[in-house]
């Protein structure tokens, strides 16, 4: 019995709702973030590249699945964990360099603590994807 392929779109749901949550507690929260020296702005930034980049990784991991090859299955993997390294490793360190002294370390920290939510939830999405090939 062939299997049905997998809904890009609905597999793509539990992050868009991570995405819409962190981005209306954004809103709400921002004086109090500021009060804390953590710049909204910068957290914000940061959940738009992980969110952008989570569906990459996620496109990525549902084109493996179809992959008849386990070698290449593995490289799209690879290739979407470097993609993210890259992007969102150079994004923060371009950001501590650029701002200088009015940098927000606990922004970047907040943005690594998004890092792990997204990761959480794409690994989750990929359990699935995995378990109905």
């Amino acid at each position: 019995m062939q299997q049905k392929p997998v809904s890009f779109l609905k597999s793509i749901v539990p992050l868009l709702i991570v995405f819409v949550v962190v981005n209306i507690l954004l809103l709400f929260l921002h004086h109090f973030m500021n009060t804390h020296q953590i710049n909204a702005w910068v957290v914000f930034t940061a959940n738009d590249l992980l969110f952008i980049v989570s569906l990459l990784s996620l496109f990525l991991h549902i084109q493996a699945t179809q992959k008849k090859s386990a070698m290449r299955s593995v490289n799209n993997v690879m290739l979407a964990s470097v993609i993210k390294l890259l992007v969102l490793g150079g994004a923060a360190i371009l950001y501590l360099i650029a701002s200088g002294s009015n940098r927000s370390i606990y922004a970047i920290l907040v943005g690594l603590v998004l890092y792990i939510i997204y990761t959480a939830f794409e690994v989750s999405i990929a359990t699935k994807i995995n378990g109905k090939k």
